[in-house]
């Protein structure tokens, strides 16, 4: 064990996180090649494969299983003592940070949380971008793309290598709509509601085959689902419907940020009859980055600025109702 090295010890790190040999050599400044005989020798050191190729990624071995969350600590405080150990200083840091938030994800307030951290941080580079649909963005946590992910889908039960933290729910209890809409005056009635054609916040509901939280129930009680349609992002969905005669059921926040993007919009009650759905909201981030203090930084700032959108007196959904998009 004494020929072992940190370097060795993070590219097997780096390795299963990236699952590409050339990416994980990237990140260490190594080439291919010198990453190949460095993981050769670790090998040799630990007498097993510890990651073994499968397809186009690789996984740990049962022994490199066992190992793996360690080195994962020892790389991490490595990385922490050769950058000048937990102190950071956001006014001279010029840190890189990705941030995908989900469209539709209000429930943090980006817009006034990227000015603070700017002010406070003016040489950090920070990006904020969508997570790719097909994976919600934990494809890119995982490959060191994305370093906080706002989603309202938890990470599976099995990525031990994610920490989530559950943030605000959205409390769905407006229904959002033209100034002049032809038929809905200042209250908003049952038979209205149903009768209307609805948009939906995201397309997340339209990947899940149960549907909203919203229909579930109607159809339980009996009135049938909606007709809905999809229409991302808010920027449209809020044109939309200052612009048709189409309702959207949302959040009080969410209500407010839609009238931003649109003038001549309202917000009316939901009907009182219609229980108020709500939807699970995440932070999520890597391992690797879980004890670094730019990143700490980084969540405690997107801490800050997350919106408690459920107002007193509220009445929540059955408890047999999932946790969807209404």
């Amino acid at each position: 064990m004494s020929s072992v090295d940190m370097r060795q010890l993070a590219l097997v790190v780096a390795l299963v996180d990236t699952q590409s040999l050339s990416q994980a050599a990237e990140r260490l400044g190594l080439t291919p090649s010198a990453a190949s005989q460095s993981l050769q020798r670790l090998r040799e050191s630990f007498g097993d494969e510890l990651v073994v190729r499968q397809g186009t990624g690789y996984l740990p071995t049962a022994p490199g299983q066992r190992v793996l969350e360690s080195f994962r600590e020892m790389v991490q405080l490595w990385h922490e003592a050769s950058s000048g150990g937990s102190f950071f200083d956001p006014a001279s840091s010029d840190a890189h940070f990705c941030v995908a938030c989900v469209d539709g994800l209000v429930e943090i307030d980006l817009d006034a949380c990227y000015g603070a951290i700017v002010t406070r941080a003016p040489r950090i580079r920070l990006d904020v971008r969508e997570p790719d649909l097909e994976s919600g963005g934990y494809v890119g946590l995982h490959a060191s793309s994305i370093d906080v992910l706002l989603t309202t889908v938890a990470p599976p039960g099995d990525a031990q290598d994610l920490h989530a933290e559950r943030l605000p729910d959205a409390v769905f209890t407006h229904c959002c709509l033209s100034v002049s809409h032809p038929r809905i005056g200042g209250t908003l009635s049952m038979r209205e509601y149903l009768a209307e054609h609805h948009l939906l916040a995201s397309a997340t509901v339209r990947l899940n085959a149960t549907g909203s939280a919203t229909d579930q129930w109607l159809v339980r009680a009996g009135y049938g689902a909606r007709t809905s349609s999809s229409v991302y992002p808010v920027s449209r969905l809020a044109f939309i419907l200052s612009t048709t005669d189409r309702l959207a059921t949302v959040s009080a926040h969410q209500g407010v940020v839609l009238r931003r993007h649109a003038d001549g919009l309202r917000l009316l009650p939901l009907p009182p009859e219609l229980p108020r759905s709500r939807s699970s909201r995440y932070m999520v981030w890597h391992h690797r980055t879980h004890h670094s203090p730019p990143h700490r930084w980084l969540r405690e700032r997107l801490r800050e600025y997350a919106v408690a959108d459920a107002g007193p007196g509220e009445r929540a959904e059955p408890p047999e109702a999932p946790e969807l998009s209404a």
